[in-house]
């Protein structure tokens, strides 16, 4: 299957953005030595959290409508919002294979999106601005416009040390869910990438010599 017609989409996390050179980011290296042995489209895509929602349409109009299958992968907030990208575009083109393979992800903004408020600062642009309860609000509109819960393919990988969230609490929120597996050690900067696409697409790695 040409590239083009097989994407995965790459979505960083909150305070984060995909770097200028992607070498320095072993997770998103991982995933991109992954599209390349697996004859895939790599695209990582920069969020603004703010603007969440008006992302979410932009990115539905990214997908060409020839494509044959697609996957939302990323990690943290970016694993939450692969998954809605996941619902949205099924949703949309409900005949269309969607997958999503997520890292530490965040889950049930609901609850936990207001401790995402006040003054932030961005790690890789170097950003200092304010997350108000406006965008915290609009992150839960977006998970309530899907079944956050649906019947859709779904990988979460996690680290049972990650400091930022609970791998126990996103067990509890995810096994039913997803093929969901916790690697011991690590830390929210998921140290396990590429084990964990090899457990999503077994001898990915060996298909050119990695």
């Amino acid at each position: 299957m040409p590239p083009d017609k097989n994407p995965l989409f790459y979505v960083h996390g909150f305070n984060s953005a995909i770097p200028e050179d992607i070498s320095t980011s072993p997770k998103i290296s991982a995933v991109a030595d992954f599209c390349r042995c697996t004859g895939r489209a790599f695209h990582p895509l920069n969020i603004d959290y703010r603007k969440a929602a008006q992302h979410s349409r932009e990115i539905l109009e990214l997908v060409p409508g020839d494509v044959e299958r697609v996957i939302f992968c990323g990690a943290s907030m970016g694993g939450w919002f692969a998954r809605v990208m996941q619902l949205l575009l099924a949703r949309q083109r409900p005949e269309l294979p969607v997958e999503a393979v997520i890292f530490n992800p965040a889950f049930n903004l609901a609850e936990f999106s207001h401790y995402l408020e006040g003054h932030q600062h961005n790690y890789v642009t170097l950003e200092e601005y304010e997350f108000k309860r406006e965008h915290s609000e609009q992150l839960i509109c977006l998970e309530r416009s899907v079944d956050y819960h649906a019947d859709l393919p779904l990988w979460v990988y996690v680290d049972a040390e990650d400091e930022v969230i609970n791998a126990e609490w996103s067990q509890k929120w995810y096994s039913g869910i997803s093929r969901f597996v916790a690697y011991p050690g690590g830390s929210h900067s998921f140290e396990h990438a590429r084990d964990a696409l090899d457990d999503f697409e077994p001898g990915c790695w060996n298909r050119a010599g990695q």
